[in-house]
């Protein structure tokens, strides 16, 4: 079927163009949907994946591994996608979010276990399961409804399932992040695209720059600069799939004003140049 024609984002075929798309797959053996999913580019967006229900396969070879009820797996951009239903039981039902993320999420993107560039958070507490549920089922009916605000609406509450997913990593350390460290944190979020001197910063939230830069690294656990090429780069990654604005524009949408330095940083954190990246994945 030609991908433009399909409309059911369960099949082969479908477009994933839109910025959000949720669903379930409930997969039952010898079912229309009891198919390999193989997509060795990934796709443009995120996908980010709960069982509810059976058990699922994902990738083969060394790099093979199960997922059953309770357990979360999140694609980033560009990694390969392959995963079915589990041969050792009749069903896998599993509900997904395709999103593209804002850039400020960058590190809630991020989980301790990886696996071939699947981030993977198994044996979620149950009460967070069914809270997990819940929003799924929300962003899901969402999606369907076309009205003011529900893009916003619905990314409030896919952070909300982020930031749940990132309480659950088995390392996390349980303290709260200094309330100045968050308003500085904010503060560069919302101003990604500026030039902003650790001086600023730190005259923001009434430290020393020497003091910021110390308790920033203590708390976040990288430099200020180091946060801020994160996000910048987590944003250019979006836009060089998402748009058709030339490399130049991208830097400068970002913040920087010298492209090749933009390029440099970019291969540094991504592996490889702004052009090659968007060639790979688009």
């Amino acid at each position: 079927m030609n991908s433009t024609m399909q409309t059911d984002p369960l099949k082969p075929g479908y477009d994933f163009n839109a910025h959000l798309v949720a669903g379930l797959t409930p997969i039952e053996k010898g079912g229309d949907l009891d198919f390999t999913i193989d997509r060795p580019n990934g796709m443009k967006g995120f996908i980010i994946n709960l069982t509810v229900k059976g058990q699922g396969t994902v990738f083969h070879g060394d790099d093979v591994f199960e997922v059953q009820e309770g357990d979360l797996l999140l694609f980033p951009t560009g990694v390969p996608h392959y995963y079915h239903r589990s041969e050792q039981t009749e069903e896998w039902h599993h509900r997904w979010i395709y999103f593209r993320p804002r850039a400020y999420w960058n590190n809630r993107l991020k989980w301790e276990e990886c696996i071939n560039g699947v981030f993977i958070t198994k044996g979620v507490q149950i009460d967070d399961q069914e809270k997990l549920n819940q929003l799924f089922l929300q962003i899901e009916a969402l999606s369907k409804v076309e009205e003011p605000y529900v893009d916003e609406l619905s990314l409030n509450l896919l952070e909300q399932i982020l930031i749940r997913c990132k309480m659950n990593q088995p390392n996390l350390i349980k303290k709260r992040v200094d309330p100045r460290i968050t308003e500085v944190v904010n503060y560069m979020a919302k101003h990604l695209n500026e030039d902003f001197s650790n001086e600023q910063l730190a005259e923001l939230i009434c430290l020393s720059p020497s003091r910021l830069g110390h308790l920033f690294r203590d708390e976040i656990g990288m430099t200020i600069t180091q946060w801020r090429d994160d996000q910048r780069i987590s944003r250019a990654k979006q836009l060089l799939v998402t748009s058709n604005y030339s490399i130049n524009q991208i830097s400068r949408l970002i913040g920087y004003s010298d492209p090749l330095y933009f390029s440099r940083v970019f291969k540094n954190k991504a592996g490889l140049s702004p052009k090659l990246y968007r060639e790979k994945v688009m």
